[in-house]
């Protein structure tokens, strides 16, 4: 029997819902159920409430009369089979004495909804160290059953590896501490792209958690982060209605980014803003400036329209200086104009590329920056040392669009060619591929020749596809992606054939990689998931392929995408030629019963 506390917050507490959107465009993908109304019942935090559940063993009672309540509200929105809903999950209710799997599965039957509807996190903040294999008990229960799961507050622990290595989840959440200023921190800049680096590798989504500015958005972005949630998007609400299924906001701001791509983002944070002299003033406003600005040793020279004519360094004057008639001189020189002082330095427009800025850099070796204008007017000025910080950030971003093992494009440009594609009703075809027991075989033969495999199959990508004509990708682990824009004449026979050869290539390739015995028995023995010696065929490789626009036009949002290249790996594992293909219109076409 539950006390009447707990009776009193099951009866009050309600739930807010906050989005968890693609980063890329905007589209809503899921929500996040969190807990309120429960101060009535005495908790002072949702922590409380879960610790004294905990202590007094209800933990898992109490969590399954709150998670259906979360469902049956979730249940009402009107997009509700077609997103995700996040729920909190403690480790510890496997610990409880009437736990037992298998309520939810029935629970959704009633709602007409599927587990994979149900993506469960799980938090670092519950460690369960004295209790060596909760957390992936609860885990491996819970993926049986067919529901997505999530690491939530990623970084702030320190179980969090651990728990990632043993965890295999679908989705890694960022914890909010490493979001926070973002854009102005390289330290958390660096353990953001370290950690979408490791869950880019083993092919599982990150979450970039509290998001609250726009800045901090685009950082995410740029670091290859694959969904946002936080203020910025919306704040948590306890009305389903006000939950948008599009963030018009993201899909402005991922526009203006093509518009401006190639230039250097928030220029201005980077300007230098010496004041400059005017080319008519005399030598003594030029000393005035030099000794106001002590960490300068030099004053840029405008025209009367503002234009940059140079710089005048103070290296310059002090040769006239420290002579005996040189101060008299350099006043003579710069009767009524300074130009015969003036240095050059090399100068660029605010709107430039940032390729176009530093190949001015480059090649302008007397100079240690460039000077900036705007409108032909002077700005600022970039120094050395912000050239070579923006370099960096270049070289980094430049990095992250490409796997370091295969060097193809990764999951950014990847995810930019799949939204921008269902976006634009044009023709196109995708094919995702995936080993077919990749895993044993690396276990048998270890991970270096793992990595062979998959830079041989990349290798075989790369000869078999026109990178002018294809998008070739590599997910992470052994999935990778092909995407073409189909052209005028080309036909779904053309891509068929040339993926179809792929397969065939790589089978035949790979088996140089197995040992006389493998091959002369077309299986090794290696341990299955769960440990036990099992025969496992030689590798193969499977591919989802997805067409659109060769029919009707489709209109299939991110998460029934990602549902359907789900079904269609599952397919072609066992389709004689591991090959599964699907076309999106005509999905539309069956949905609406044409």
């Amino acid at each position: 029997m539950l006390s009447e506390q707990w009776k009193k917050l099951v009866d009050e507490a309600d739930f807010a819902f906050q989005p968890i959107v693609n980063i890329y465009t905007g589209k809503l993908y899921a929500v996040e159920a969190l807990i309120r109304n429960y101060e009535g019942a005495g908790f002072i935090g949702i922590d409380c409430i879960f610790d004294n559940a905990y202590s007094e063993k209800v933990l898992y009672h109490i969590d399954i009369l709150l998670r259906e309540k979360a469902i049956h509200k979730f249940s009402l929105f009107p997009f509700a089979k077609s997103i995700k809903l996040f729920y909190n999950l403690d480790n510890r209710i496997t610990m409880m004495p009437d736990f037992k799997p298998g309520y939810t599965c029935s629970l959704l039957q009633d709602y007409s909804m599927e587990p994979s509807n149900i993506c469960f996190e799980l938090s670092e903040k519950h460690q369960l160290g004295g209790f060596p294999g909760v957390d992936k008990l609860v885990l491996s229960l819970y993926k049986q059953q067919g529901y997505k799961m999530a690491i939530d507050d990623f970084g702030v622990g320190f179980s969090g590896l651990q728990m990632l290595f043993n965890a295999d989840p679908n989705f890694l959440k960022i914890d909010r501490f490493f979001i926070d200023g973002i854009h102005k921190s390289k330290k958390k800049k660096l353990f953001v792209s370290s950690i979408v680096q490791i869950a880019q590798a083993m092919g599982i989504f990150t979450i970039a958690e509290g998001v609250e500015c726009e800045e901090e958005y685009i950082e995410c972005k740029r670091l290859g982060c694959n969904m946002v949630q936080g203020f910025f998007v919306q704040r948590p609400t306890q009305n389903v209605w006000e939950i948008l299924p599009a963030y018009e906001i993201l899909k402005e701001i991922s526009q203006n980014e093509k518009r401006n791509s190639g230039r250097i983002n928030n220029i201005e944070k980077y300007l230098q803003k010496i004041p400059p002299v005017s080319v008519d003033s005399n030598i003594d406003t030029v000393f005035e400036l030099l000794r106001a600005n002590k960490h300068t040793n030099f004053v840029p020279v405008i025209t009367k329209d503002e234009s940059p004519l140079g710089i005048i360094r103070d290296t310059d004057i002090k040769s006239y200086i420290y002579s005996t008639y040189g101060k008299a001189l350099l006043y003579n020189l710069t009767q009524g104009s300074l130009q015969k002082i003036i240095s050059h330095c090399a100068r660029a427009d605010i709107n430039d590329p940032v390729d176009k800025i530093l190949k001015i850099y480059a090649f302008d070796d007397d100079n240690d920056g460039i000077l900036i204008t705007k409108d032909e007017h002077y700005v600022g000025y970039l120094s050395s040392k912000v050239l070579l910080d923006i370099i960096n950030e270049k070289n980094i971003v430049d990095a992250k669009d490409q796997n370091p093992l295969t060097g193809l494009s990764g999951n950014r440009i990847i995810n930019e060619f799949v939204s921008t594609r269902m976006e634009s009703n044009e023709k196109v075809m995708m094919a995702y591929f995936d080993f077919d027991n990749f895993k044993p075989f690396n276990d048998y033969y270890g991970f270096r020749k793992g990595d062979r495999a998959i830079t041989l199959f990349a290798d075989i990508l790369k000869s078999s596809v026109g990178f002018d004509d294809c998008l070739v990708g590599h997910v992470g682990g052994d999935d990778f992606f092909l995407g073409w824009e189909v052209k005028e004449g080309d036909s779904f026979e053309k891509f068929y054939a040339i993926i179809e050869d792929i397969t065939i290539r790589f089978a035949n390739d790979i088996k140089s990689f197995y040992c006389e015995n493998g091959i002369s028995s077309g299986f090794i023995l290696a341990k299955n998931r769960a440990g036990e010696i099992q025969k496992f065929p030689l590798m193969t490789v499977s591919v989802a392929v997805i067409c659109s626009g060769f029919g009707h036009k489709h209109s299939i949002d991110d998460n029934s995408l990602n549902e359907i290249f789900g079904i269609l790996k599952k397919g072609a594992k066992n389709s004689p030629n591991h090959i599964t293909c699907i076309d999106l219109g005509v999905i539309k076409q069956q949905h609406s019963g044409l």
